[in-house]
Formats: C-alpha cells, structure tokens, sequence
C-alpha cells in the first residue's frame, strides 16, 4: 500500500473542498459567492492571486453568470471548477441543464442549504434533489475527508471519455462546511497517480471557428439522450474502479457508490445520506449493544447514478428497511425513498420498507433521535 499523504490538518469541509480542487489544477473557476459555500470561492480565489493555483478566476455578477462561464470554459477545454448553494443553484438551473445535457465535464461542490420561502442557511438536500434529472453525476459526502477526497473522484470520473457529464460534490451546509475536522490532504504524488491529465473530446477554438444549426430534429435528440443514459451506467464502473484504486493509493476505503456498516446480515437495515450516515454508525452500534434485534446500515455516495444493482443485491440481506432524508417530494414519496423502493420492485413483498423525512430545514439529526425513530418504525422498545 503507497500512503502518500501529507500531514493531518485541520480543516473545514469548505476548505477541505477547496484544497482538494487546488491540487487538480483548474484552469478556470468561474463563481460567485453564496452563504455557506462562499470560504471555498475566497479559497480558491486566495490560491490563483497567491501563485498556488495556476487558473484564472473569473469573478461574474451572478449565479447563473458563474455557471455560464463554466460551460464556455468547459466547451473551450479547460479543467473547470465551480461551487454554490441552495438559492445560487436555483439561479443557475438554466445553464446546469446545458452543462449535463451538453456533456460538460467540470466539477462543482453544491453545499446543500435548505430552499427558500422560508428563508434559511441551514441545511437539507433539497436543492441537490432539484438537480437530479440534469445529467450531473451526483456524490454525497459523509465527513470533510471524504469531501476532500470526493472532489478528486470527481474530476477523474467526469473527464473519462466513456463518462464525460459534468460533477456535483454535496456536503452539507454547516454541518460540515462551517466545521473544522481532521482532514489528509493528497499529496502531489497521489493526485499525479490517480487524476490522469484533462484530455478534451472536443474544444471550440475561436482560432478554428465553425457554425453549425443548435435546432436537433427528433431522432437525433433521442439518440443524445440515449448516450447520456448509457454513459451515466458506465460512470457506475468508473466510479467503482476508481475508488477501489484510490483505497489501494492513500488507505482509505470509503465502499464504492455505497457504503455498507454493520452486521453483515441483519434484521433491520438503515439507509441514508450524508452526514446523517455517522450518525446512523453510531445508533446502529448502540441499538446492536442492547441485544434483541441486529442493525446495520447503508449510506448513498452515489444520488446519480442510483447504485439500483448494489442496492438489490444488499438488501437480501435485511429483513425490514427503513430510508433516513432530508428532502420532500411534494405529491409524492421523498426522492431517496422513491429511488430504493424503485430498486426493490418486485422484492418489496418480501422487505417491509419504511420511510421518514427528518433534519429538514436544519434541525439537528442525532443518533438518540434515529434510535427514537426506528423505535417508532418498528414498535420496539429500545
């Protein structure tokens, strides 16, 4: 095992982001700041005036001119990088709809922050559910080093010609972009062994200009859509293959698009995102402590692509499932629960699955009340 690693420091889940996008090397970051993703523009924005980061910053008068100047960015050839939250990407929604369905591959840190009315800071997912059908692959950190090193992840997959889509990293507001933790920050070597160098399919040159017709007739729109469906399968595989082999580089093994804690076969199995996830570690090694009923857990890093395949080959083995979120689908099931309960058809019969929204709009999520809720679930007595 080479564990070519600097020193521990510690860090903010916002700078920690930030730190791992100067070690890529963007060529451009084009952004605007928005509360609680601002640390990670002035960060990156400190490293290209201090000489650390070789790019240019481009310093726009909004959101939606932030993720504008990714796109042409992208579209020239550069390695490009962005960050926002909640309201910021709700402004940019036009042109995050041009960045996935033109397969862009930039990266970007999406700092979930619950969406207005009413208005808050706090956090939730439901700005990264907004997202989710714009043809972005979507990663879910749990803690700062793990947002660190998704960022680079990141980057690798996006820019794989068998993928080639754009990236979000979602870490929670506060929760962890406002927190400092230990973090390993990749060294030189790891990020030259693991992150090839950015290799465009295609680059608009003002120096070999072209035109061509933006109108796309209807077969060939469905064919567009197709290769984006077929790529974001093969970003699985990718994805899968480059964490295995960044656990091989630096020691740390985060699962691949899931994460699996616990007994290897239980009775109860508790599945979620985000930094909720070590909260749900800690319930479930107390509520195995008490005897009766074994627990285990699942944790999303992959929102898209849905890792459907790992989930149905897990869940045999569970006998009850019950999904933990921190968003609403309004006029219908909640988006992580409707995604597995998706993946369990035709098992369903068989695996009583439950759902719960909790920690919307910034309420603390702790293990005492997961523990409180999966009594209320199931009627046990914890």
């Amino acid at each position: 095992m080479l564990k070519n690693l600097e020193e521990v420091e510690i860090w903010t889940g916002n700078i920690a982001v930030a730190e791992a996008a100067i070690r890529c090397g963007p060529e451009i970051v084009a952004a605007y700041p928005i509360t609680p993703s601002t640390p990670i523009i002035q960060h990156l924005s400190d490293a290209i005036s201090e000489g650390r980061l070789r790019g240019d910053f481009i310093a726009v008068e909004s959101e939606h001119a932030a993720m504008s100047g990714a796109v042409g960015a992208s579209v020239a050839g550069a390695r490009t990088f962005t960050a926002t939250a909640s309201q910021g990407l709700l402004y940019m929604m036009e042109m995050i709809y041009w960045a996935g369905y033109g397969r862009l591959p930039m990266s970007m840190c999406l700092v979930n922050r619950a969406l207005a009315p009413g208005w808050s800071i706090w956090v939730d997912h439901q700005d990264m559910y907004s997202m989710r059908d714009a043809g972005w692959l979507q990663w879910v950190a749990k803690n700062n080093q793990e947002a660190h090193d998704l960022v680079v992840h990141s980057f690798r997959v996006s820019e794989h010609h068998d993928v080639y889509m754009p990236s979000a990293v979602n870490i929670d507001g506060f929760v962890l972009s406002h927190v400092a933790g230990q973090v390993e920050p990749l060294s030189a070597r790891v990020i030259e062994d693991f992150l090839p160098k950015f290799e465009p399919m295609f680059v608009m040159d003002p120096k070999d200009p072209i035109s061509f017709g933006a109108l796309t007739l209807p077969n060939d729109y469905r064919l567009m859509r197709q290769d984006l469906l077929d790529s974001m399968e093969r970003a699985k595989d990718h994805f899968t293959k480059a964490s295995a082999e960044f656990a091989d580089l630096t020691g740390r093994d985060w699962g691949d698009l899931v994460e699996v804690y616990g007994p290897e076969h239980a009775d109860v199995c508790i599945i979620s995102m985000g930094t909720m996830a070590e909260e749900v570690e800690e319930a479930v090694d107390l509520l195995n402590a008490k005897g009766g009923k074994s627990y285990g857990a699942i944790r999303i890093r992959a929102f898209r692509p849905f890792p459907i395949e790992r989930i149905m080959d897990l869940v045999s083995n569970y006998d009850r499932i019950i999904v933990l979120e921190r968003g609403f689908s309004f006029g219908s099931t909640p988006p992580l629960y409707t995604e597995v309960r998706s993946a369990l058809y035709g098992i369903l019969d068989r695996k009583p699955l439950h759902s719960r929204v909790i920690g919307f709009g910034g309420a603390d999520v702790s293990f005492k009340q997961i523990m409180e809720t999966v009594k209320e679930v199931l009627e046990v007595e914890i």
